[in-house]
């Protein structure tokens, strides 16, 4: 029965029993005998007191049961999500009720924002992680893949969440890895390899997930890609290896060179200054390897100093041809410049771009016949300016051009070595470029020659020229 009917029907009955008790009591008392005209006052009476009854019943109904049906309707509604205190009654039972209800309400939506932020900032973390994170439950389907996983793995969110891992990725040693974590309930590590949809080395760490009570929940995997980590590793093994090979040559042949002399080639008057030469030419490879060397990684590390100015790029190449004409001349070599002086300016360190076009310049003539040309040419090229070195030598095969930028890497290696060269001075021309915010590119045809283009920003306008001096400084003078 509803409350506002059993309120009405109480005072109804109250009424009915109050007049019952009333006519009892007069009946006892002789009263239709004595008093036979109060019968229709007193049924007049009796009907104002039903009605006033009904009526006064009819209020309270309303009373109690407005705010009963408030709270029901924002329940209702916060059920649906949309939370909302109800409104306060007129008594103080059901005001209590409310207030109560109220603050329920509001505690509630406290703690759905703190729940929507952590989970906001959830979403904002795993979606913004260079990690994979793949999250399973206890029966090993995926429920959270991150997009560094779709990128690592080649999945997508909506074909893996609901499948179990094996069905989405197809990797057993992953799968292995987190159905021995599921037994063991131990964080498990290991490095795997992945060929889809790229070749990857990754590092898996496993960890198991449980509530208070120690129920297992699941296994979340993060995977760190450590292909770069693992190339560089091997890049740097390589360098270390590659320079103790190319100390090594140099100081076992001044070895045997000043053992020969110790032996008695030192008084022989045609073999002691033959060693000696040989000797002093061993010393100057040296020399410059190690030049060479320091200059790389200064450049590498950006400790080496750049002086940034306009430089003309025409200046650049006549100095370097300058340099190396004498060179050319003897082997019959044409070497040209055909830089435009209209042509605009760099922005860069004129002793940097001048290192990097000689490297260019001394490989050409390195690698040219006798007979043949080399030419020192500059154009604009979209928002760069190239400077390119061409020659008519004899080429580069095209499984070599990828590496031909790397660190003592030749591509025959005994005539390098015969002709004096240290492995690193294309390396050298390319980190130049790279801090100079450009590029280095090359064309070769195999027994026709090659191009090395060095693409490079242009002046700003307005740049200080490098020679300009710098303006007084008034404190100076005080």
């Amino acid at each position: 029965m509803r409350l506002g009917r059993a309120v009405t029907l109480a005072l109804v009955l109250e009424v009915a029993l109050t007049a019952g008790a009333a006519l009892g009591f007069l009946a006892l008392a002789g009263w239709p005998s004595r008093f036979p005209g109060l019968l229709g006052p007193l049924a007049g009476t009796m009907a104002v007191a039903i009605t006033a009854a009904l009526l006064l019943g009819a209020q309270l109904r309303a009373a109690v049961a407005r705010p009963f049906r408030e709270i029901a309707a924002a329940a209702e509604a916060g059920a649906k999500g949309r939370l909302s205190p109800a409104a306060e009654g007129m008594l103080d039972e059901a005001r209590d009720a409310t207030t109560a209800f109220n603050a329920m309400v509001m505690d509630v939506a406290h703690r759905i924002a703190a729940l929507d932020l952590e989970k906001s900032t959830l979403e904002s973390v795993l979606a913004h992680m260079s990690d994979g994170v793949l999250i399973a439950d206890a029966d090993g389907v995926l429920s959270l893949v991150n997009p560094a996983a779709e990128r690592i793995f080649g999945i997508t969110t909506r074909q893996a969440t609901g499948h179990r891992l094996i069905e989405a990725i197809h990797h057993f040693e992953l799968d292995a890895l987190m159905r021995q974590v599921g037994r063991e309930r131990t964080p498990l590590g290991r490095d795997l390899e992945v060929h889809h949809p790229e070749h990857r080395l990754l590092r898996v760490q496993a960890n198991p997930v449980s509530d208070p009570r120690g129920r297992f929940l699941g296994t979340v995997l993060v995977a760190q890609d450590i292909t770069d980590l693992r190339r560089v590793d091997l890049v740097r093994q390589e360098f270390v290896a590659n320079v103790s090979h190319e100390l090594r040559t140099p100081l076992t042949s001044l070895r045997a060179l000043a053992e020969t002399l110790q032996g008695g080639a030192m008084r022989d008057g045609e073999a002691g200054p033959r060693f000696l030469s040989r000797i002093i030419t061993e010393i100057d490879r040296l020399t410059l390897l190690v030049n060479d060397l320091l200059d790389l990684s200064a450049i590498e590390s950006g400790s080496a100093k750049m002086e940034m100015a306009p430089v003309s790029l025409s200046e650049v190449a006549e100095d370097v041809a300058a340099k190396f004409r004498p060179v050319a001349d003897r082997r019959r070599i044409v070497l040209r410049a055909e830089i435009n002086d209209r042509l605009p300016a760099a922005w860069g360190d004129q002793n940097r771009l001048t290192q990097a076009v000689a490297n260019l310049v001394d490989n050409a003539l390195k690698y040219t016949p006798d007979g043949g040309s080399v030419t020192v040419a500059g154009q604009e090229r979209g928002a760069l300016l190239a400077v390119s070195v061409s020659d008519t030598g004899i080429g580069i095969a095209p499984e070599h051009l990828s590496r031909i930028f790397e660190r003592f890497y030749r591509v025959d290696r005994s005539r390098s070595r015969a002709l004096g060269g240290t492995g690193l001075g294309l390396s050298i021309v390319k980190h130049i470029a790279t801090s100079h915010g450009g590029r280095v590119d090359v064309q070769s045809t195999e027994g026709r020659g090659s191009r090395f283009t060095l693409l490079l920003p242009p002046a700003p306008d307005g740049a200080p020229d490098r020679d300009a001096g710098s303006p007084p400084d008034p404190a100076a003078d005080s």
